[in-house]
């Protein structure tokens, strides 16, 4: 899931923007989108720990708190959220640096200009994410680790389950990969499975729903899931409670 903010104060260039972006990101992954219609309501968000997005388009030209400071906020309090300018005008490309903007987009949006830059950003977003190499059929095959709701074993193979994308299978024993994996947020709940933490929407002492799927818990692992999960999630398989 890719999370995205949007401000700007003219709601018809709000819904063309999640438009073309939600076009352009389709081959990657879902898109969430976040709408603010001034540079306050994402401060307010900020201050109620309720911001919730990754890249934030921002337009400079706003009524009362405009985009550059907004981002002169952002900054300052170092949030951690990459942002775009959109504007009507070059005047302000250098303010750019200053706020470390990825870009700066003129409006009318070019749809083949947001696409370039979207495509740009998730490469790089992409070369820095935790990612695990295997061998298939004699080509080193990259998985990138967040996108895995977990790995299963089905037969001689282990098959990783993604979000989004194809399952990858490969040659590879689970105590190894669990093994290899230590350092990340995966946890062991059966001999055949090997789950991605942040896919858990919730869990019982028998299983976990992970991304859609339900994973049964061996009894030897029960209390590794409970000691991960407790205090953690709020639902529950089948009846909406935690077991």
């Amino acid at each position: 899931m890719i999370n995205i903010g949007i401000c700007d104060d003219n709601q018809t260039h709000r819904e063309e923007l999640a438009r073309l972006a939600s076009k352009a990101l389709f081959r990657y992954d879902d898109v969430k989108f976040c709408y603010y219609d001034s540079g306050d309501a994402v401060i307010q968000e900020i201050e109620s720990g309720d911001l919730d997005c990754e890249l934030l388009f921002l337009d400079i030209q706003m009524p009362g708190r405009d985009g550059l400071r907004t981002a002169s906020y952002i900054r300052e309090h170092l949030v951690d959220v990459d942002i775009i300018f959109v504007t009507v005008s070059t005047e302000h490309v250098f303010d750019g640096y200053t706020y470390q903007a990825f870009s700066y987009l003129l409006k009318p949006l070019n749809e083949q200009r947001l696409t370039e830059e979207l495509d740009r950003y998730m490469r790089l977003k992409e070369k820095g994410m935790e990612c695990l190499h295997v061998q298939i059929s004699g080509r080193r095959v990259p998985i990138f680790l967040n996108r895995v709701k977990y790995f299963a074993t089905e037969g001689r193979k282990l098959v990783a389950r993604q979000r989004g994308e194809d399952d990858i299978a490969f040659y590879a024993k689970m105590n190894d990969l669990q093994e290899t994996l230590r350092d990340e947020d995966f946890l062991r709940c059966h001999q055949s499975y090997l789950v991605n933490a942040k896919y858990v929407d919730a869990y019982s002492r028998r299983e976990l729903e992970v991304g859609g799927d339900i994973i049964p818990i061996a009894r030897r692992y029960v209390e590794a899931v409970r000691e991960r999960f407790d205090g953690q999630k709020t639902g529950g398989i089948g009846n909406g409670v935690q077991k």
